[in-house]
């Protein structure tokens, strides 16, 4: 493959490719994904890191976004009035994690669905080469409720 280092190739529950890969799920009951075939053309070492990207996927349910009346351009106002409030001393408090992951640095992690809706997993997979190169997938998860 010539002097050049190449992205390593994903290959997520046997399936291969670059787009997401969609998973159903239930709240509750912990599933693996498996990294199994995962490759570089190179022959270099791997290292995987799985991790919830709560950016993307659904909000939480029962706590919208935008919550309360509008107010004038510019905010001000209290939180019922739609005002945004100050966040408490050490900042905002994180909303619960929809899933967890447990083996997150291995080619075989365990998910636990926490809460129903949309959630994102990305794997991201570094090679040892020089330089370094790290390849992406993402697996969407439905999860529904018990």
């Amino acid at each position: 493959m010539g002097e050049a280092n190449h992205n390593p190739e994903i290959i997520v529950n046997g399936r291969g490719g670059k787009e997401p890969l969609a998973i159903d799920a239930t709240v509750g009951a912990p599933f693996v994904l498996d990294a199994a075939g995962t490759r570089d053309p190179d022959g270099n070492s791997l290292k995987y890191s799985w991790f919830f990207y709560p950016e993307a996927g659904t909000g939480i349910p029962g706590q919208p976004v935008v919550r309360g009346a509008s107010v004038a351009s510019g905010g001000g106002g209290t939180a019922a009035e739609g005002g945004i409030p100050s966040a408490a001393s050490g900042g905002p408090r994180e909303p619960a994690p929809r899933v967890i992951i447990q083996n997150a640095a291995t080619g075989r992690p365990l998910v636990m669905p926490r809460i129903a809706g949309t959630a994102h997993i990305i794997l991201a997979v570094e090679d040892d080469g020089s330089p370094t190169l790290t390849a992406y997938r993402r697996i969407i998860l439905k999860i529904a409720g018990k």
